[in-house]
């Protein structure tokens, strides 16, 4: 089964959440996260704080369950009710929407990775639908590995990108960017509490190094 991993920007797209079941909540604080305009299916009673965050205008709680139409317009569904999946396959298909299907691959037509996050820095980790357990047991593999400094390193090289741009030759640029790139994992293996800011402080002298453009 061959999945192509793509990254979605979902602020301000309309998303479907069929709610139900123990990862609800984790499911419906991600979607929020990731600024979706999102439109919560749930009939029982308010589990989650939906009425709140209703309130807040962060969502719509259709206090009801699914009806034929409802991903018409969606950008994006995740259903956690196994026993509506079939039905919501069949209707987004039919829409040209993606469904994810929570624990029911065979229903999906996209799945939700395990994800670390490090400011901007995502890593996400996918089994194909195989094993999920085995995906979150190897993100906290990763996430030793990867320590919380990388996320403020990598905010910092954003903005080093218009300096970096000013470079007339790709080549150039493809160089320096490696030398950066090396010299960072270099401070933060040595110091992952102090390592970003060793490293920031080592990249601006390698830059007034390199040429006065990029100053």
């Amino acid at each position: 089964m061959g999945y192509f991993p793509l990254m979605l920007d979902l602020k301000g797209r309309p998303v479907l959440l069929v709610a139900g079941g123990a990862e609800t909540e984790a499911k419906l604080q991600a979607l929020l996260e990731a600024g979706a305009r999102l439109t919560v299916l749930w009939p029982g009673e308010d589990r989650w704080g939906l009425a709140e965050k209703e309130e807040a205008g962060l969502l719509c709680w259709l206090r009801r369950s699914y009806q034929e139409g409802d991903l018409k317009g969606q950008f994006l569904a995740v259903s956690l009710d196994r026993a509506l999946n079939p039905l919501l396959r069949r209707e987004a298909e039919a829409h040209g929407v993606f469904l994810v299907a929570v624990d029911d691959p065979q229903n999906a037509s996209a799945i939700l990775p395990a994800v670390l996050r490090r400011g901007p820095l995502i890593a996400a980790l996918s089994t194909s639908g195989a094993a999920p357990a085995l995906a979150v047991r190897l993100k906290e593999r990763l996430a030793l590995l990867l320590p919380e400094g990388l996320g403020t390193l990598v905010a910092y090289l954003h903005t080093l990108r218009p300096r970096i741009a000013q470079i007339p030759s790709f080549e150039e640029r493809k160089r320096l960017w490696y030398r950066i790139a090396d010299l960072a994992l270099e401070e933060l293996d040595l110091d992952p509490k102090e390592g970003a800011e060793k490293a920031r402080r080592r990249i601006e002298t390698l830059l007034a190094e390199v040429a006065p453009w990029t100053r």
